[in-house]
């Protein structure tokens, strides 16, 4: 004889059935004043802050500005661009880390600011996978190596040879200690024997009078912010980062072209905020970006100038961050920038 009783014979305790019917219409009416406060304040019901950690007038910060005012009416409300400068972009994300999780923070983060700092920076003040939750992918940026065009070196062959024979010789410039590119030409030292120092700036376009005086030798920079400085005579491009030609300048050669097969260090930018936002303000931001993005007069435009468009929403992105997290891992340790800095 079977004595184990179901579900729907098993005896209830009368003090457990009241306990469990206040708890189900508990928790009833606090998904209905969800639901109700989110309909009587609908987001954003004010100006929303988008923090951009480099210095205003390099790629970063023009990107950022672009995207704002693109965001601006989808969301009905002003988003303000906040450069908040220093430490490879550190400084920035902590603040949007610790911000309030309302959907009025957001940081214009990338692959240094939410991956590679955690590795890099045993110190870092937030920890991106715990603090911050993904929004929307923007695009991947196209980087360049360049030198002055009166530079000696018109090669890349050339400078790293030079620099190989000759180490600490020359400088090359950065927008920080510690961040992707900084691991990316470590890692570049690291495959052709060439040592290097590095200088780090806070940005591009406060590195730019050095690079152009030779103060530094070489810079890695975006296309975005080079290519004029290139067409008005001022630089010359070695090589890119990515890992294929870049379609808006296809004459530049990739690194793994010129005698380093399965170099890339890919760069991208995405939006992120702190963890515990709604996920229903993550949802309306997620859409809102990726429906901008996709505009063919933005899209264009950015394409233009060498960037890449990705418009994922969060959890998409979610799963391209996890790929991207084991790919700058094996960087991080082979270039050793932890112990070289």
């Amino acid at each position: 004889m079977n004595n184990k009783l179901s579900l729907e014979q098993a005896p209830v305790n009368p003090g457990r059935r009241r306990w469990l019917a206040r708890s189900t219409a508990w928790g009833a009416a606090s998904l209905l004043a969800g639901h109700q406060a989110w309909a009587q304040n609908p987001y954003p019901s004010r100006p929303v802050r988008l923090v951009v950690p480099f210095a205003a007038g390099g790629a970063t910060d023009v990107l950022g500005r672009l995207l704002a005012k693109a965001l601006e009416p989808g969301l009905g409300q002003p988003v303000v661009v906040d450069n908040k400068v220093g430490a490879a972009g550190a400084i920035g994300a902590t603040q949007v880390a610790h911000a309030e999780p309302d959907g009025y923070n957001i940081l214009m983060g990338g692959v240094g600011t939410n991956i590679v700092l955690e590795h890099t920076m045993p110190d870092l003040a937030y920890r991106p996978q715990r603090d911050f939750a993904a929004v929307a992918s923007i695009c991947n940026v196209d980087y360049v190596l360049v030198v002055a065009q009166d530079s000696p070196y018109q090669t890349l062959g050339e400078l790293l040879a030079d620099a190989k024979k000759t180490p600490d010789k020359l400088r090359y410039m950065s927008t920080g200690p510690l961040g992707p590119l900084h691991v990316a030409m470590e890692y570049l030292g690291k495959l052709s024997g060439a040592q290097m120092i590095h200088a780090p700036y806070k940005g591009e376009a406060p590195a730019l009078p050095d690079l152009l005086q030779q103060r530094v030798d070489m810079g890695m920079m975006t296309a975005l912010f080079t290519r004029p400085q290139v067409q008005s005579g001022k630089l010359r491009v070695l090589a890119t980062l990515s890992a294929q030609r870049m379609a808006s300048w296809p004459e530049v050669p990739t690194v793994a072209e010129l005698g380093y097969p399965g170099f890339a260090a890919p760069i991208w930018n995405g939006f992120f905020v702190p963890r515990k936002t709604n996920a229903q303000v993550v949802d309306r931001l997620g859409k809102v970006t990726v429906a901008q993005l996709q505009a063919p007069e933005l899209k264009n435009l950015l394409e233009k100038q060498g960037v890449s468009v990705t418009a994922q929403g969060p959890e998409a992105y979610e799963k391209f961050l996890q790929a991207e997290r084991l790919r700058w891992q094996q960087m991080i340790r082979e270039s050793q920038v932890l112990t070289t800095s």
